[in-house]
């Protein structure tokens, strides 16, 4: 189905940018994007996804947020 999509002019030109860089059209990389985008979304919800199956992401809450340290964590621990 053909239609028309109006884009901010230096959406576009970064668009325009990109494809070229990938080796494809403006229009290729917008239906990428749209395809990954209702994909993405059919599943959405409080699980994501992998290999197909449903998985619960974990949460890990820290007293700051984005400075949680694990360079002193045994993962090894994990797999015991």
């Amino acid at each position: 189905m053909q239609t028309t999509v109006n884009l901010p002019d230096p959406l576009f030109q970064k668009s325009e940018a990109l494809a070229a860089s990938r080796g494809t059209t403006v229009e290729q990389l917008i239906v990428e994007a749209v395809r990954k985008e209702v994909q993405g979304n059919l599943g959405s919800g409080p699980s994501d996804t992998y290999c197909g199956r449903e998985v619960e992401l974990p949460i890990i809450r820290s007293k700051q947020p984005g400075t949680l340290d694990l360079s002193h964590f045994d993962f090894d621990d994990l797999l015991a």
